[in-house]
């Protein structure tokens, strides 16, 4: 018998990958959504956490750009 599951499959790169790893590896164990790490560059997860995933690279981008000072 096959088991299916739904997920998001996410297709980025290295650091990207690491960092959604390790916010996975931060959270109770109830709440990891990971369902499998293929390689590298590509996680499938589960489909209701695409918008905390969003959220999360959106506010690390953030902290992370570069401004030019005045």
């Amino acid at each position: 018998m096959v088991n299916a599951i739904k997920g998001l499959y996410i297709t980025c790169d290295i650091p990207m990958a690491q960092f959604i790893i390790n916010m996975n590896a931060s959270l109770p164990q109830s709440h990891k959504f990971i369902i499998h790490v293929l390689d590298n560059a590509h996680i499938f997860v589960h489909s209701d956490v695409a918008g905390m995933i969003k959220s999360a690279i959106a506010t690390f981008r953030e902290q992370n750009t570069y401004e030019k000072p005045s």
